[in-house]
């Protein structure tokens, strides 16, 4: 095959190749409608953004706030274990010291 063939061909594949792609004006909206409805179907009013960022910063502070009690729950649990263990020894030193 010849340059000047290959470069026709190039030309023929580029033009076919651009007949057959959507506008970009049709793809955003394919896109928003995609975007749009997958909103809804999650739950979220999207035809107001202020709204859905103030839910998305409550459940972040949820979240932040069940971490920071979960991780003060496990310290209160080794506390009472280890308080527990504690006394434990002191009754049983004391008793054996009292024997």
């Amino acid at each position: 095959m010849t340059p000047e063939e290959l470069n026709e061909l190039r030309e023929l594949i580029q033009t076919e190749l651009e007949d057959r792609q959507p506008s970009t004006m049709n793809m955003q909206d394919v896109v928003r409608t995609a975007v749009h409805e997958t909103m809804i179907t999650l739950g979220i009013d999207a035809s107001s953004p202020l709204d859905v960022q103030k839910d998305l910063a409550f459940l972040r502070d949820m979240r932040t706030a069940t971490d920071t009690i979960r991780t003060r729950g496990i310290l209160v649990l080794v506390g009472i274990l280890v308080a527990g263990i504690a006394a434990a020894a002191w009754v049983g030193m004391k008793a054996g010291l009292n024997s």
